[in-house]
């Protein structure tokens, strides 16, 4: 049994103490699957990293309280005597990863276990096995996809075998068909005795799974509800909670703004001979002849982990110098990377990657050359709406996960390009934030930016989503105007 005793926990900064849980108490079962979730910031985070020794040896935290597993404090355990027992998969797979190719990271932590080189090899066939990885063995950690990562993770803690499993956001770059097999992963878990509490903003994969779902508000713990409890509550009630929907079809907005434009030329943005290739690949990553999509209007991409999505998209936004291809946009015409950079803006899936300033506000301006300082009143607004006025001092760092993909959006929102390219921008985002992004890129749309969004979050796509497209292996498997008809088709496309 797992179990937290009264638990209050806090850190230092700049010589202020900042309280992130207050008296939480819980226990959980052998076997038993418990869902934490709750609005970004509200604390499931700092329970996981409490629990696992993250908080106490990396982060200085401030602990009273007790952590017990098997009725045995650990508390104060060192880190790796607790990795022996827990196993963690963290929000940023490349956060736990030590080794540069898939099966040396696979069998890091085995190794680590002091176990024979026979069980290692065992262990790592059945893994490969579970996760569906027979393609990913050889290949570097560098190359992967998100997606592709957050399977590692997985995996390679799967390999160590853990009495507790912590899964912080394991969804939150996968496609649908990884997070079928992510359900079916926890499900055989919990078939072999493991307990297993998860953070997750994306709930309708969890709703058969889980036994119990604790829902956290401002470092507490509000209320428990059984699954059945759970599942009963509807849309509106999980919207008033700041959580997401726990169906796995929501409706489109088909009424949306006019998406008759792009029949026009003009009102078109026309990729022609779009092309890249990864040193030492066989194929392409990307190989588009033409695409026309409307100008003006926020267009979807969707496709499984690996189908080029990420490198449409950077080449889109001039980040890939090896990249070929010509973008068109009425009389204007981009053919090197070069001229895209000042036109185009992306948003990063790891905005670790983008966060250089000391604060929100320098960060803000780090990102937007055409920003002035006499701007104030527009970075307000974006702060404002994206509820992070109050943290535009801290330093990025500092924040959350959630808080930290709305710094890189509000970066984005206010650096007055003409094309704005997401990639996954509502990753780790709950209900509430989740819905003002998508009346953010609604917003840009009608202000006539051309707005690209690779998601696999499929609430964003229903929300705000004129247009959509499907890669394939590097190419363009559908391009259609967005409705519920046919997200829903493409969605059962992806699981296949």
């Amino acid at each position: 049994m797992l179990e937290l005793r009264n638990v209050t926990m806090s850190y230092e900064h700049d010589g202020t103490s900042s309280r992130v849980l207050d008296d939480v108490s819980l226990q959980l079962q052998q076997g038993e699957v418990v869902l934490l979730c709750g609005e970004s910031g509200c604390g499931k985070t700092s329970v996981l990293s409490l629990i696992n020794g993250v908080a106490r040896y990396f982060f200085q935290a401030h602990v009273s309280g007790d952590v017990l597993l098997d009725g045995e404090v650990i508390t104060h355990d060192e880190a790796y005597d607790i990795a022996q027992r827990i196993g963690s998969v963290f929000q940023n797979p490349k956060s736990q990863f030590f080794t540069l190719d898939v099966q040396s990271e696979l069998a890091f932590g085995c190794e680590n276990l002091g176990l024979e080189p026979a069980e290692i090899e065992k262990r790592l066939v059945a893994v490969e096995r579970e996760f569906n990885m027979k393609n990913l063995g050889e290949r570097s950690l560098v190359q992967l996809s998100g997606g592709e990562k957050q399977k590692i993770a997985c995996a390679a803690v799967a390999a160590m075998e853990p009495q507790v499993l912590l899964l912080d956001e394991p969804s939150s770059n996968l496609d649908v068909g990884a997070i079928e097999e992510l359900r079916r992963t926890v499900q055989r878990w919990k078939k072999q005795g493991k307990t297993i509490l998860i953070a997750e903003h994306r709930l309708y994969y969890l709703a058969d799974v889980i036994d119990r779902a604790i829902y956290m508000k401002g470092g507490r713990i509000s209320s428990e509800l059984t699954r059945d409890e759970f599942c009963a509550l509807g849309d509106e009630d999980l919207h008033l909670m700041g959580l997401r929907s726990t169906r796995s079809a929501p409706e489109a907005n088909d009424a949306g703004r006019d998406n008759d434009a792009g029949r026009d030329g003009e009102d078109e943005l026309v990729m022609e001979s779009f092309s890249f290739r990864y040193p030492g690949m066989s194929r392409p990553a990307l190989n588009i002849d033409r695409l026309a999509v409307p100008k003006g209007r926020v267009i979807g991409i969707v496709g499984k982990n690996g189908a080029g999505k990420t490198t449409l998209v950077r080449s889109l936004a001039g980040l890939e110098h090896r990249a070929k291809g010509v973008l068109r946009c009425g009389e204007k015409v981009y053919d090197k990377p070069k001229k895209l950079l000042g036109h185009s803006y992306l948003v990063m899936q790891d905005v670790n990657h983008q966060l250089f300033g000391e604060s929100v506000d320098s960060d803000i301006f780090i990102g937007s050359k055409r920003l002035s300082r006499h701007r104030v009143g527009d970075i307000t607004e974006v702060l404002t709406t994206l509820n992070l006025m109050d943290k535009r001092e801290r330093h990025p760092m500092s924040l959350s996960g959630g808080e930290r993909q709305r710094v890189a959006i509000a970066s984005a929102l206010v650096s007055g390009r003409d094309i704005l390219v997401f990639d996954e921008p509502t990753s780790g985002l709950d209900y509430r934030h989740m819905e003002r992004v998508a009346r953010q890129l609604e917003g840009l749309a009608d202000q006539g930016i051309t707005v690209f969004v690779v998601t696999h979050d499929v609430e964003l796509l229903a929300q705000c989503c004129d247009f959509l497209l499907l890669i394939e292996e590097g190419g363009v498997g559908m391009a259609r105007r967005c409705d519920t008809g046919v997200l829903g088709e493409t969605m059962e496309l992806l699981k296949e």
